[in-house]
């Protein structure tokens, strides 16, 4: 039987022919891990024909929850704790993840804090809900948590905050163990909750950052992100949220979970043996260093094509470069023109409500070999050359 041919888009990636897109924060395809999943997935067929493709448990697959407690105990720059299976919920990733904590702790009209700038998808998302979005500052150790003490002295009263507090998305910063444990207590004063999204945490470089918000979390404020997006494939849509037993309840209670039962459960088991079988924390290891080797790449072009003319901070881990036009250039303006040249990036200000960041623009180096890496940056410095 032959498969009819579709016009409709395959990928979420869309990229115009000729054009390296360094805006692009998405895995490259070439280190996704084909033969590992085949592997694991025909192993798990093997002993499982019928239980996989039931309606899973409302937490999540039993077994695959504490599979995934024991790996992340394991984990060197995840918890200082040992993860317990009552503190997990599987999840279909991050970005449903923000979703559902919307729809189970929030009505329209309350009040949100993210970071400015944060990841330039969630406000969307937020506003979505019909929430009112508050934007906080940051500066070189994440969150400005002195904008944030200040807000909530002058009678902010947020219903959760949102926070990328390791390789921030897209400044790349990471919040310093100190503020963290300062965070969680402005928390409790103030009684919100922490959204922290910390799918870049095992994306790190010479060491492990610190550990996740959770580990500061005393009274129940903290519900932390993880994904299988960047540790393996963003097609599995699979991921967790790691919190307190309590919080976990909610999400296993709803009646989304009930109805549908665990999300993504084909998946689950699927991960489940490929964890077992010691599959993931090597290619973890692969991630690490070939990323790396990008940003490595990267920062030696941008040296070589930029001279002196921006500014930015070598990457300890996660996906970007967030530079700095050192003559203060709208980067939004320049778009146009870096399709001319073959090549895109994301502006300052697409990052924020605000127009903070308009001589500002964020580089990826995940997406593409390291050839093509040096190619976009030559062709970006063009695009900013008089």
């Amino acid at each position: 039987m032959s498969i009819m041919k579709s016009d409709l888009p395959k990928l979420l990636l869309d990229i115009k022919e000729g054009v390296i897109d360094l805006g692009w924060g998405h895995p490259s395809a070439r280190l996704h891990p084909l033969e590992k999943i085949k592997q694991s997935t025909l192993s798990m067929l093997d002993y499982d024909h019928a239980e996989s493709l039931q309606y899973g448990a409302s937490q999540g697959y039993g077994p695959f929850i504490e599979t995934l407690a024991r790996f992340l105990s394991q984990q060197k720059g995840y918890s200082s704790n040992k993860v317990f299976s009552n503190q997990l919920f599987i999840t279909s990733g991050a970005s449903q993840a923000i979703d559902f904590i919307c729809t189970l702790f929030t009505v329209a009209g309350d009040t949100v804090v993210v970071e400015n700038p944060t990841y330039f998808v969630v406000e969307g998302m937020l506003k979505s809900h019909k929430l009112n979005v508050m934007g906080v500052n940051c500066n070189e150790n994440g969150l400005d948590l002195d904008d944030l003490e200040h807000k909530l002295k002058s009678g902010l009263k947020p219903k959760f905050l949102y926070s990328i507090p390791t390789f921030h998305n897209p400044t790349g910063t990471t919040m310093p163990s100190q503020n963290r444990e300062r965070l969680v207590s402005l928390a409790n004063k103030y009684n919100f909750y922490i959204v922290a999204d910390e799918v870049y945490q095992f994306i790190y470089f010479n060491e492990p950052p610190p550990t996740s918000l959770l580990d500061y979390d005393t009274q129940g404020k903290v519900i932390s992100l993880g994904s299988f997006s960047k540790i393996l494939a963003p097609g599995l849509r699979l991921g967790w949220i790691y919190s307190n037993p309590q919080l976990i309840n909610t999400f296993t209670d709803s009646p989304l979970a009930f109805s549908g039962g665990g999300l993504n459960h084909f998946t689950s088991t699927i991960v489940n043996e490929l964890i077992g079988m010691n599959l993931l924390e090597s290619h973890i290891h692969e991630l690490q260093n070939e990323y790396l080797h990008r940003a490595t790449v990267m920062d030696n072009s941008l040296k070589q094509y930029f001279d002196n003319s921006i500014e930015y901070i070598f990457p300890k881990g996660g996906y970007y470069f967030w530079i700095k036009i050192i003559e203060k250039l709208n980067t939004s303006n320049f778009l146009d023109k870096a399709e001319e040249f073959g090549v895109s990036f994301r502006p300052g200000n697409f990052f924020t409500h605000t127009s903070d960041y308009d001589s500002f623009l964020r580089l990826t180096y995940t997406l593409y070999e390291p050839n093509d890496l040096v190619e976009g940056v030559k062709r970006l410095s063009k695009v900013f050359s008089k």
